[in-house]
């Protein structure tokens, strides 16, 4: 047999590390999809990831990556024909625009620079002149950038003009806050497999009341069986009783996982998590700075799960490999208008630590000195734990 590889340390902007607890728990036999026991535990998870959404709404688990979960949003919101107001300042920003124009919306494109948000008087300044636009959809944290963009100001102008609001949240939930009703979100998108340190494989989904009481009187239908919201609500309201609130198979595995994952963030307590990820991230760039390297997020809206870094001239893919061969650290590249010049790191849930964190900074220290990059190895961990240690 064959030697088996190195498993890296994930420090990437996700799937990330997963709990041990989490691994336990989605390695037990599978749960068929429906059945009593089963409605227990995918109540369970709802009301659980419901807490951080912070909301009343309806919460779905959906089985598929968050572009897909996304992309239901949007086909269900704003017909074919109609205007969507897309903020954009970065590559999954640019998706988000991307799946809009398949879906045959009209596409209002309110872009930034990378590395800069789209200011909210910006927004309100373009909805005078798109008045007829019915949503409006953003990333709330760009992980090509670095950067968090400004929700809740964004969310308040949406209610003002009475948009439908769709939040794209899957790197960012479960380690920044989200006031989904409070800010006036109508459609949030989740993750399992970054955030929250759990398996992949489900993205909880936030559906706000308005949007079911929307799609009741639609006057027409998404072009997708799958994605449309109206046969999720016919599956809610006939088999929620025997554990089958959903069209088809779900993967429970991811949702058991998910369970755990949920309970291990709310039995730390989500305010301290929260100061957790943003500590590790600060933490994070001051050493990064220490070593002469420039943080592609301004300061004000630097993320605290995700750090994209422009490389040295010409040393981004040697950095990612150099960091993979000698370390075994896992980090990911540039993308977009950044492919090829900057690397990113992920700190996130189990990785949004020291342990993990000082040995990513030792890592890259040394990598950028084996590359010819002058670099002090020992000022960018210090700098680290001042930060940290304040």
């Amino acid at each position: 047999m064959g030697k088996s590889p190195r498993r890296p340390i994930l420090m990437i902007p996700g799937p990330t590390e997963v709990h041990h607890e989490v691994l336990a728990s989605a390695s037990m036999p599978v749960y068929p999809h429906y059945g009593r026991d089963w409605a227990e535990i995918y109540e369970e998870t709802t009301k659980l990831a419901a807490q951080l959404f912070n909301t009343s709404g309806e919460v779905i688990m959906f089985p598929g990556p968050g572009s897909a979960a996304l992309e239901m949003g949007i086909a269900n919101l704003v017909a074919p024909g109609e205007k969507i107001i897309v903020i954009s300042n970065g590559f999954f920003g640019d998706r988000i625009d991307e799946i809009a124009h398949h879906l045959g919306c009209r596409v209002v494109s309110l872009k930034a620079d990378y590395g800069r948000v789209v200011e909210p008087r910006e927004l309100e300044e373009t909805l005078k002149v798109h008045r007829d636009a019915k949503g409006l959809a953003v990333v709330h944290n760009e992980t090509s950038t670095g950067v968090k963009n400004p929700i809740m100001a964004y969310g308040r102008i949406a209610k003002e003009h009475n948009l439908f609001y769709i939040v794209d949240a899957i790197s960012s939930y479960g380690a920044v806050e989200l006031q989904v009703d409070d800010w006036g979100i109508d459609y949030c998108v989740g993750y399992a497999g970054k955030a929250l340190s759990s398996v992949p494989g489900v993205a909880p989904v936030a559906i706000g009341h308005e949007v079911f009481r929307f799609i009741e009187d639609r006057k027409w239908k998404p072009s997708s069986w799958f994605l449309d919201l109206t046969v999720w609500k016919t599956y809610m309201d006939k088999w929620r009783p025997i554990g089958h609130p959903y069209p088809s198979t779900v993967p429970t595995h991811s949702i058991v996982g998910l369970r755990e994952a949920l309970r291990i963030a709310l039995n730390e307590g989500l305010e301290k998590r929260y100061e957790r990820h943003e500590k590790m991230a600060a933490g994070f760039r001051k050493a990064v700075k220490a070593m002469g390297l420039e943080v592609v997020a301004p300061e004000e809206y630097a993320s605290p799960t995700v750090t994209a870094v422009r490389s040295p001239e010409g040393l981004s893919s040697k950095i990612i490999r150099e960091m993979l061969e000698k370390f075994n650290i896992m980090i990911s590249g540039g993308l977009g208008q950044l492919e090829g010049k900057s690397f990113r790191v992920g700190h996130m849930g189990l990785t949004a630590t020291p342990h993990y964190i000082v040995y990513t900074i030792s890592g890259l220290a040394r990598t950028l000195k084996d590359l010819g990059v002058k670099v002090d190895e020992y000022r960018p961990i210090e700098e680290f734990y001042k930060h940290i240690e304040k």
